[in-house]
């Protein structure tokens, strides 16, 4: 019975994605500061979480500042990682993604084609470095980037090294780093398993953490300040579930 459930929660989630995913790419050539495309992309997933049972809390709202641009920078050991962050983020939001993204049929193109995707060339590192300058200048101009600094999924949950690239990112936008941390994603979709689990996430924002007068020296000083911030933000109990 258990794999009947999955089986079909598969199949629901592969038509919202052709479905949604359609209107995405479609609107993405059209929509080029990615309103549109964010809007899309919340009913997409709000009807994913729903078919899979899955209920999402949230925490730490009051830590955005509405008129002030920031770099979110949050753990990640699932793809509900993403549903839970763009689920509850008051804004709109922009994906700092490597380029191989792109090539993902409809959630790959949308995330390019609409500029919601800030792709970066990670095996050139002259054009990653002119991606990361052009995130700036849109960060500076009104854009909310969200970073995942571990660079890939966590295998066991743990914390795994930061990378240096949205740190230096943040600091050449002079603008705060927004902590976030999601718990209990691990446990929806367990490690070498391909079943979705129903069960409960956590996401909690931090309060900000200013980089304002901060130079490139203080890169690694900041990359240890957002790492304790999210390492508290965990719930231990959803921790454990997926461990």
């Amino acid at each position: 019975m258990r794999r009947v459930i999955y089986v079909f929660r598969y199949l629901l989630i592969l038509v919202y994605t052709v479905l949604w995913g359609t209107l995405a790419s479609a609107a993405a050539f059209f929509d080029r500061g990615g309103r549109f495309t964010c809007w899309v992309a919340r009913n997409w997933i709000r009807w994913v979480v729903v078919s899979c049972g899955v209920r999402i809390e949230c925490e730490g709202l009051e830590n955005f500042d509405p008129g002030r641009p920031f770099v979110l920078m949050t753990n990640h050991q699932s793809v509900f990682d993403i549903a839970a962050i763009v689920l509850t983020l008051p804004t709109n939001f922009h994906f700092v993604s490597k380029k191989e993204l792109a090539w993902i049929p409809f959630f790959g193109w949308a995330l390019a084609w609409s500029g919601v995707g800030i792709m970066v060339d990670r095996s050139n590192r002259s054009r990653s470095v002119a991606s990361l300058r052009a995130a700036a200048e849109r960060i500076r101009g009104g854009a909310n980037v969200i970073i995942f600094p571990e660079g890939t999924r966590s295998p066991t949950g743990e914390l795994q090294a930061f990378k240096s690239g949205g740190f230096h990112l943040a600091i050449q936008a002079q603008v705060p780093v927004v902590p976030a941390t999601v718990s209990g994603t691990l446990a929806i979709t367990p490690r070498k398993s391909l079943r979705v689990e129903s069960g409960r996430i956590k996401i909690r924002y931090g309060k900000p953490i200013p980089t304002e007068g901060l130079v490139e020296k203080d890169r690694e000083a900041l990359k240890v300040h957002v790492r304790e911030a999210i390492q508290a933000g965990f719930d231990p109990e959803l921790q454990r579930a997926g461990g």
